[in-house]
């Protein structure tokens, strides 16, 4: 369970750090600015080679671009979308607040940081980004299924088309399968399988 600390301040970095390292937490990520956050998470590559944070402390006043505008740019990454980002913010900064949460931000902190707080946020963080996942995976299982399904019904609608039926007896007649229909399906399906059976005009000769 990886955090990623973002936070102009070397005291209130060092703060969380040692907060979160006391508290059993050993994947701890720190940094100073929104750019560096950026860098580590390899924005500009989609997160194809960032450090896989599961939760973001982000504070809210950094010097350059603010904690407002970085969530917003981390949460328009599909890679990062669901990870759960805590603003950090001083007391006296609740103008700031609503356009964090509109930014994508899920939960929020005061300063001067408390332990308990602190501890529950994160946990609380944490378990959002298990459901998360876990919904992902589900909906990731569920699309699968539909996609092999429809194509089971696509390829048992081509074998339909394949073998010709009497509208008579109701018997199929392979004799009369196009073969051309029959070639593309086997290229199509190179694991299929034909037994051998020698049929009655064969016999005869």
């Amino acid at each position: 369970m990886a955090i990623l600390i973002v936070d102009d301040s070397p005291d209130e970095r060092l703060l969380l750090h040692h907060i979160l390292k006391n508290a059993g937490y050993r994947d701890l990520i720190t940094v100073s600015s929104a750019n560096d956050a950026f860098t580590r998470l390899d924005l500009d590559h989609a997160g194809v080679n960032g450090v896989k944070a599961d939760v973001i402390l982000l504070d809210i006043k950094m010097p350059g671009m603010d904690g407002v505008e970085a969530c917003r740019r981390i949460k328009a990454i599909d890679a990062f979308s669901g990870i759960p980002i805590i603003i950090v913010t001083a007391r006296n900064q609740k103008d700031w607040l609503q356009a964090a949460f509109d930014a994508g931000a899920t939960d929020y902190i005061r300063k001067p940081v408390e332990q308990v707080e602190l501890l529950a946020r994160v946990k609380s963080a944490f378990k959002l980004k298990q459901e998360t996942d876990a919904r992902k995976n589900w909906e990731q299982e569920v699309t699968k299924t539909i996609t092999d399904l429809d194509r089971t019904l696509r390829d048992i609608a081509t074998l339909q088309q394949l073998i010709p039926v009497c509208p008579s007896c109701r018997k199929a007649h392979p004799a009369h399968m196009s073969e051309t229909a029959l070639n593309e399906y086997v290229q199509a399906h190179p694991a299929t399988k034909f037994q051998d059976h020698v049929c009655s005009t064969c016999k005869e000769r």
